[in-house]
């Protein structure tokens, strides 16, 4: 039996094969092929690069994304705002233009859209006085009397606890804020303002009747003819800025313990003043010389000073020397403005004759409008004139007509941005008075912002546009 079931598997064998035999082929394809002459060879030089003889590089560069930042003006609807004013010798007109303009401050805000609900209260520079220092200037009105004014927007109208109209409040402050000029010739305005910032019964009575509300924004205003005293220790330099010690040392020389008088110490007190993450509801103003032109000094100081000088009998200043009368004198207020630059807020000049522009400026401020727009991403900048080129800065106001393209937009507002008519505005290398600026760095503090200064807050409810093209070197760090 063996033999035949060997014959049959072997058959089974067969026949499994014959039915795989489905297989694929694969068919080989000749190339078409030349034979050269010659010897073949290989070359066996160093590598190296092939340079374009002409170095014509111009075609050449790193594609940049192009990149525009929009941001809408939305003012807050509370501020507390505290005037600090220097109750020292020289004062006395400067206080007077104060009390005489404030009109044009008082207006900006009660004319604010949306309302405003505002505080507003004045203390002096005086920080000798340790009965009255930090504390709050009264005003009184027949039987009312307070130290601060309070003013509420209801019904469509803005009720203040001075009265029921805007002369009443003008009339109150008028009172505030004048302080005198007996006061010390120290002036620490910045010490000031931490004093009242910190003196209980401004902050911690009930929240109907105090000043600092803990809801609110807050706004400093400092005015002064002399520069900030509120450090240790003074130096005296060649060409000073404040009397008596001239001026504070360097910050880089006030950073040890205890040190609390360097403009960092209080840029971070202002800063933190609200609450970690609120840096962007405190601000401080300054109006102070802005100029450092050389000026006579006073009161037999014959140290060379630098500010701004107004003569009261339409003669010519003089740029030197030693002059107690018939001239107004300021000397620059470099503090003040450090701080003021610090916080996002501005620096107008003492030495106007009519503050009304100035005060007005401060009161757009003073509402709660933001001066400061961070942009997204490092902006690649070319300068040409003195102005940020690469910077396409376009503001449109919040009754901008609608459009398509920029030819159908009226004069003031020829660009079409977003659908709405706006008008460009130059971002300048140097910071204007009333103008735009682009600041990287102030200090070792990254910013990258557009700035806007004095008059050139864009009002409430616009819209801000800047384009620009990004830098990929841009560098997230300052010197």
């Amino acid at each position: 039996m063996r033999p035949v079931v060997c014959a049959l598997l072997w058959s089974s064998i067969a026949l499994a094969l014959a039915g795989c035999d489905d297989r694929t082929r694969t068919r080989r394809v000749v190339e078409p092929f030349a034979i050269v002459p010659g010897k073949p060879t290989v070359d066996e030089s160093t590598p190296e690069v092939k340079n374009d003889p002409t170095r014509d590089t111009d075609q050449f560069g790193i594609a940049a994304p192009r990149q525009c930042d929009v941001f809408t003006q939305v003012p807050v609807r509370k501020v507390d705002i505290l005037w600090v004013v220097d109750s020292s010798g020289s004062m006395a007109p400067k206080q007077a233009r104060l009390a005489a303009n404030f009109a044009g401050f008082i207006n900006q805000l009660v004319t604010a859209n949306p309302p405003i609900d505002f505080h507003i209260a004045v203390t002096s520079t005086d920080t000798d006085d340790t009965v009255n220092r930090g504390k709050l200037r009264p005003w009184t009105m027949g039987a009312s009397s307070e130290n601060y004014i309070a003013c509420t927007p209801m019904n469509g109208t803005v009720t203040c606890n001075t009265g029921a109209n805007i002369n009443t409040t003008v009339t109150a402050f008028g009172q505030m804020s004048a302080v005198g000029i007996g006061g010390s010739a120290h002036e620490r305005g910045l010490y000031a303002a931490y004093l009242a910032l910190t003196e209980p019964t401004n902050i911690t009575t009930p929240v109907f009747d105090r000043f600092i509300r803990p809801d609110a924004a807050l706004y400093v205003v400092v005015v002064s003819d002399e520069d900030d005293g509120s450090c240790s220790p003074m130096t005296r330099q060649t060409t000073c800025t404040a009397d008596p010690g001239c001026r504070c040392a360097p910050d880089n020389t006030l950073t040890g313990g205890g040190n609390w008088g360097s403009t960092d110490y209080f840029t971070r007190f202002l800063e933190t003043y609200k609450g970690y993450g609120n840096a962007n509801s405190v601000a401080l103003a300054a109006i102070v010389a802005t100029d450092s032109d050389p000026v006579p000094s006073q009161f037999g100081d014959p140290t060379p000073h630098v500010g701004c000088c107004r003569s009261l009998n339409a003669g010519a200043c003089p740029a030197g020397g030693t002059n107690d009368g018939g001239f107004e004198i300021s000397y620059t207020g470099s503090r003040y403005s450090e701080v003021a630059t610090q916080t996002g807020g501005v620096s107008v000049s003492i030495c106007q004759q009519d503050f009304s522009a100035a005060l007005s400026s401060l009161g757009y401020a003073a509402s709660g409008l933001r001066t400061d727009f961070r942009l997204t991403r490092g902006p690649d900048l070319r300068s040409d004139g003195g102005v940020n080129a690469g910077l396409l800065t376009t503001v449109s106001p919040p009754n901008a007509a609608n459009c398509q393209v920029d030819g159908n937009c009226p004069g003031a507002t020829p660009l079409c941005r977003n659908g709405r008519c706006a008008a460009q505005v130059p971002v300048e290398v140097v910071p204007p008075m009333n103008g735009a600026n682009y600041v990287k760095c102030e200090g070792n503090v990254l910013r990258n912002i557009v700035r806007f200064n004095g008059t050139s807050v864009p009002a409430p409810l616009s819209t801000i546009e800047v384009c620009y093209d990004v830098l990929p070197t841009f560098q997230n760090s300052c010197p």
